[in-house]
Formats: structure tokens, C-alpha cells, sequence
């Protein structure tokens, strides 16, 4: 009885290593499942659009903003923006690509607004890509942002081609800036020159970041946005310009 006893158990643990071992292994690949790829080597950087649909994302108004040739395509309807629904952010880096098709206004987007209370354009610091405009619209501003901005000398940027900004913004010092390139045809992405610079620490704040139309008419296109919060790979600095 002791040797069947023996034999019994050591049956049982054989049988029990060989059960374990495929979910063992199942558990350490799900672990180690690679992130979505992005072209700028930082893999903390998280893909924020699909290119297939707006999930994820809040209109201000119906039909101000569809899906067209895998770009967030901005359908000249009326004013209003289009924010991220799915993380606030205040310390982040945020990366995209975007074009003017048509319009009579520069592209915008914003940062470091709120929804609560809900006002116009979020009541943002709104930076002008790719050639760095700017509009304060915190209650008590709205207006230019005067000595909080700083527009750094570059060659101009055609809006009407692709381009590829990188926005890095510090919550806590109220430092934003933003780096742009015109993307060549076919490029994955390009080397950036700092175009925008803008700096008042009490501005920082968690909130929304959001695509903005800032007149009826504007056919504004972004694609290729990724998002990194909080930021791992090399905090305040640009990795788009190196």
C-alpha cells in the first residue's frame, strides 16, 4: 500500500507540472505582449486614434468631424473641437500629423482646458500647428497670451501639406511647447524644429487635449496621433528633433 501510495503521488506532481506549464507560458506572453508600434521610438507612447472611427473621441457638435482617408477629417460644419475622452492629461507628450485641406484660419489645437464648466474652445491655451499661433482662452484672457507665449524664429511650414508636430507640456513649471516638420511624401516622420513656447505656472493643469475648428468652413485633417502620460522617455525634452 506505502509503494502504490508513492507511486500515486509522484503520478499527481508529474501531472501537475506538465497542466502548469502551458499556463504559465500563456500568462508570461500575455505579460510581455508588445505595444502598438509608432514610428519614434518610444514605446510608451499610446495610439490615440484608429484610424478607422472617432471612438474615443467627443464631438462638441454632431457631425462636425468624421473619418476620411484614415485622418480625423474636420467637415467645415461650424466651430467647435473634438477632445480625447478616454485620459486627461496635465504632464504629457502628445505626437500627430495634420494637413489644412481648406480654410481661412490656421489649425488648432488645444491643452490645459476643462470641461466643467463647459465654455468656448474649453477655456485652453490653444497652440497653432505647424507654425506655432497661439490664443489664450482662460477666463480673465482670451486673448493673444502676450508675454506667456514666445514664437521661436523657423522656416515656414505649409499647412497645406502633411505635417508632424510634437506638443511637451509640464503641469507642474506651466511649461508647453511644441516642435513641427513638414513630412515628406511617403515618410513615416521627420526631424522637428521648435516652433512655439509657452510658459505661466498657473496655467498646468489636468484636463482635456482636443482637436479644434476655429471657423465654419475649415477642412483641418489629423492622423497619426499618439500620446504619452506620464511621460517615461526623456521628460521635458522633444524626441522628434533629434
Amino acid at each position: 500500500m506505502a509503494r502504490r501510495s508513492l507511486w500515486a503521488v509522484a503520478g499527481a506532481l508529474l501531472l501537475g507540472a506538465v497542466v502548469a506549464m502551458p499556463i504559465a507560458t500563456a500568462s508570461a506572453g500575455t505579460a510581455d505582449a508588445p505595444k502598438a508600434p509608432n514610428p519614434y521610438g518610444d514605446p510608451n507612447l499610446v495610439s490615440i486614434f484608429d484610424g478607422k472611427t472617432l471612438a474615443g473621441w467627443t464631438q462638441s457638435k454632431a457631425g462636425l468631424w468624421s473619418v476620411k482617408g484614415g485622418a480625423i477629417h474636420g467637415n467645415g460644419t461650424a466651430r467647435g473641437w473634438i477632445y480625447y475622452n478616454k485620459q486627461q492629461v496635465g504632464t504629457f507628450r502628445w505626437i500627430f500629423t495634420l494637413r489644412q485641406v481648406s480654410g481661412n484660419h490656421a489649425p488648432t489645437v488645444l491643452i490645459w482646458g476643462t470641461l466643467v464648466p463647459l465654455k468656448d474652445a474649453l477655456s485652453a491655451i490653444q497652440f497653432q500647428p505647424p507654425n506655432g499661433g497661439h490664443w489664450d482662452y482662460r477666463p480673465g484672457h482670451n486673448n493673444g497670451g502676450g508675454k506667456f507665449f514666445t514664437t521661436v524664429p523657423h522656416t515656414k511650414i505649409s499647412n497645406k501639406n502633411w505635417a508632424q508636430c510634437e506638443i511637451i507640456a509640464n503641469a507642474k513649471t506651466g511649461v508647453a511647447r511644441m516642435a513641427c516638420c513638414p513630412l515628406p511624401a511617403g515618410a513615416a516622420k521627420c526631424k522637428a524644429v521648435e516652433v512655439l513656447r509657452f510658459k505661466d505656472p498657473k496655467a498646468g493643469r489636468v484636463g482635456p487635449i482636443a482637436i479644434q475648428v476655429h471657423n465654419k468652413g475649415i477642412h483641418d485633417e489629423y492622423k497619426n496621433l499618439y500620446l504619452e502620460s506620464p511621460v517615461v522617455m526623456s521628460p521635458d525634452k522633444f524626441i522628434t528633433t533629434m
